[in-house]
């Protein structure tokens, strides 16, 4: 069936909303993530709240680091509705340095979710800030961000830099609020 016809259907109850789901398995995925309503808010031994003050703009941000792995999707609405914030973006190396050496109090894994996205467009990759405040900072590993196709964001504990993951990936994150 035409998309058109099957959304039409499904409005109408007459057409479940399954058909509707992309044929891509990880986006499969995330359709599925995006309509659980029952979401969870982490225990406070799941999380880490922090601020930093940027003593050249004398603005503070707040942050929690959360350590129960989520998807990239799911752990955007835990932070919407949990904290009132989103995935934390970041515009600073100061801000980066900051980030990744709280998260890396708290937890092992190697890596969290930050609130970037990438998709490749026209030969090159759109960055973007799930927040979509302006992309005027990145800290990349070389190499990164893949080309292939649309990923989502981490930081890497341990040096700072920027990986492309897939977003079906269960990691810590670090909200901002």
């Amino acid at each position: 069936m035409q998309p058109c016809l099957l959304l039409v259907l499904a409005l109408l109850g007459t057409a479940s909303a399954s058909h509707l789901a992309p044929a891509d398995p990880e986006a499969e995925e995330e359709a599925l993530d995006a309509r659980e309503e029952d979401i969870q808010c982490p225990l406070e031994s799941e999380t880490r709240a922090v601020s930093f003050t940027d003593p050249l703009g004398a603005t503070t941000y707040r942050y929690v680091i959360v350590t129960r792995c989520q998807t990239f999707l799911k752990a955007q609405r835990i932070c919407a509705r949990c904290y009132h914030g989103r995935l934390a973006s970041i515009h600073t190396y100061r801000i980066n340095n900051y980030v990744q050496r709280q998260a890396r109090l708290c937890t092992t894994r190697g890596q969290v979710w930050i609130g970037a996205t990438t998709r490749p467009q026209g030969g090159t990759v759109h960055c973007k800030w799930a927040d979509r405040t302006r992309w005027n900072y990145s800290y990349w590993l070389r190499g990164y961000p893949l080309r292939s196709r649309p990923y989502c964001t981490t930081l890497c504990i341990n040096n700072g830099h920027w990986r492309s993951l897939r977003c079906r990936m269960r990691l810590p994150f670090v909200c901002e609020y």
